[in-house]
C-alpha cells in the first residue's frame, strides 16, 4: 500500500512538474517574444542613429575642408600674412568678397553657431570694403599708434582666422 501511495505521489509530482515545465515554457515564449522584439528594435534604432551621426560628421569634415581650402586659395599671397603685401594684390581684398560669401553660403548649413558665423562673414566683408590702400602700405610709426591699436594686416589675419575657426570640428 505504501508503495502504491509512493508511486501515485511520484506520478502526481511528475505530472505537476510537467505542467509547471510546460507552463514555464509557454510563459517564457510569450515573454521572450516581446522582449526580443523590444531589444532588437532598440538596437536597430541605436545603430541607425550612430550611422547617421557618422554620416553627419563625414559631411561636416568634407565641407569644412572645402571651405578652408577655398578661403586659403582665394586669399593666397594675402593669408597667412606675408611680411609685405604687393600693392597689385590690394584690389583682391574687395574682389574676394563674392567668392568668400559663396563658399560661406555653401558651408553655413552645417555650422551650429549660425549667428556667430554670419557675424564673422559680415566682419570680413566690412573690412574688405572699408580698408584703404594707404592703411596697409603706410609705414607703421610706433609713436603714432594708440594703445590697443591693431595693425590692419593683423586685423585681417584675426578676421580670417576667426572665419576659418568655424571649420574646426571642436567648435561645432
Amino acid at each position: 500500500n505504501n508503495t502504491k501511495k509512493g508511486t501515485e505521489q511520484q506520478m502526481t509530482d511528475t505530472v505537476l512538474g510537467a505542467i509547471i515545465g510546460v507552463g514555464g515554457t509557454i510563459f517564457g515564449v510569450i515573454l521572450a517574444g516581446p522582449l526580443t522584439y523590444h531589444f532588437s528594435k532598440v538596437l536597430v534604432k541605436k545603430t541607425h542613429e550612430n550611422a547617421l551621426d557618422v554620416m553627419r560628421r563625414q559631411e561636416f569634415h568634407s565641407a569644412a575642408s572645402k571651405f578652408r581650402a577655398n578661403i586659403i586659395y582665394e586669399l593666397s599671397d594675402l593669408y597667412p600674412i606675408e611680411q609685405y603685401w604687393d600693392k597689385k594684390d590690394f584690389p583682391r581684398l574687395y574682389q574676394s568678397i563674392p567668392r568668400i560669401n559663396s563658399t560661406a553660403a555653401e558651408f553655413r548649413h552645417l555650422v551650429t553657431r549660425k549667428a556667430d558665423f554670419d557675424t564673422a562673414v559680415n566682419e570680413y566683408n566690412k573690412y574688405c570694403r572699408e580698408i584703404k590702400e594707404h592703411d596697409i602700405f603706410t609705414i607703421d610709426f610706433t609713436s603714432m599708434k594708440k594703445p590697443g591699436d591693431i595693425k590692419p594686416k593683423d586685423r585681417f589675419k584675426n578676421i580670417v582666422e576667426h572665419l576659418l575657426s568655424f571649420a574646426d570640428a571642436d567648435e561645432n
